[in-house]
């Protein structure tokens, strides 16, 4: 051990009485501090700057460059926080560096000129503070989002895939149809062949309109609706009377489209599969806006609900999908007989004010 006092030093340093007030103050820090001459080498740190950086003896870095201190990789930045003290200015900065015994810190760091009473800088403060949980986590916190970011780009590789591939199953699958309708031209299979691929072409249509992709510019929510309402209307041979009030001009993007169209294709095929015995369910859409809110409708004219039914205890996914996607836009999922003797859905949900104008 030194057997020389480094706070003596340091009260010379700090010029006497006033000095030692300062060297109180300094010692009481649980920062590392140290005060650095204007060539920067190391002249005073205090006690707790000593356990924190695991010096067991302040003669072991008395004097030397404080860049030295640090990894090569540092060496830049405390220059320049040194060359801008020198010039009256204050520098933060974080950076790691270990101990002396090798143990991982990093710091957050505070680099200030100490000037006499005429202006004139004199020395350099450095103050380091150990925030190396903080850093930790944040790192830790990064790697996860990272992890997840991957994760999302390998899952919108895959679904761009299958999609890709769904398409193609679809487009052959309507080729194949449309062949074997010519190879019986005349015949009585002719129509039923035609009139399967044509289902099947909206059925792809359908699919195209409920997986926008979220890179295209916003769409208009209006035309969206009436068409996907139209496909799907022609797919499930059940027509739909539309009474769309939604203002021409309003806009969403692609992301909050498809969820609408999730909702809307759950409903209407609910409806035409529930309400169907016997021939074909009478369906009626509604759309308005509320403020900032979409009112989504949809009634028929089947047997309606039973007294017990309960869409938060239903099991059914379609169901489940609208009122998970209702509750995602800070909407609701409502039920009730409706006007034609049937049943009646009506799903409010926030429209996105950012897309929409």
């Amino acid at each position: 051990m030194s057997s020389i006092d480094p706070n003596l030093r340091a009260l010379d340093l700090l010029a006497g009485a006033e000095g030692g007030f300062a060297l109180s103050i300094l010692d009481a820090s649980p920062d590392c501090i140290k005060l650095l001459d204007l060539e920067g080498r190391v002249i005073f740190m205090n006690g707790n700057g000593l356990c924190a950086m695991e010096i067991d003896d302040f003669i072991a870095v008395e004097r030397s460059p404080w860049p030295a201190l640090w990894p090569a990789e540092a060496e830049a930045r405390l220059i320049d926080a040194m060359q801008a003290a020198r010039a009256g200015r204050v520098s933060r900065f974080e950076a790691f560096c270990p101990t002396a015994k090798g143990t991982p810190r990093w710091w957050q760091v505070t680099v200030s000129p100490v000037a006499d009473d005429g202006g004139a800088v004199r020395r350099i403060l450095a103050s380091s503070r150990d925030v190396t949980e903080m850093v930790e986590s944040r790192l830790q916190l990064e790697r996860e989002v990272a992890r997840k970011d991957e994760a999302i780009a390998r899952q919108t590789i895959l679904m761009g895939e299958i999609d890709h591939r769904v398409k193609n199953s679809f487009a052959a699958v309507i080729g194949l149809l449309r062949m074997q309708s010519r190879l019986h031209a005349g015949g009585p299979a002719e129509a039923q062949l035609t009139d399967a691929a044509n289902r099947i072409s909206t059925l792809a249509r359908v699919h195209d309109q409920l997986h926008l992709d979220p890179a295209s510019g916003d769409v208009s929510l209006r035309d969206y609706i009436a068409a996907l309402a139209t496909d799907l209307a022609q797919a499930l041979n059940a027509p739909i009377a539309l009474d769309d009030r939604l203002p021409p001009d309003l806009r969403v993007m692609p992301a909050q489209a498809a969820a609408i169209g999730q909702i809307l294709a759950e409903l209407i095929g609910n409806a035409v599969k529930h309400a169907r015995p016997p021939g074909r369910p009478g369906l009626w859409l509604g759309l308005t806006q509320l403020g900032g809110m979409l009112s989504m409708a949809l009634a028929d004219d089947g047997p309606g609900l039973p007294p017990d039914f309960d869409p938060e205890r239903s099991r059914g996914l379609g169901m489940q999908i609208c009122r998970v996607y209702a509750q995602q836009m800070g909407g609701a999922l409502h039920h009730g007989p409706a006007e034609q003797g049937g049943a009646e859905f009506r799903v409010t949900l926030r429209l996105d004010t950012a897309a929409a104008s």
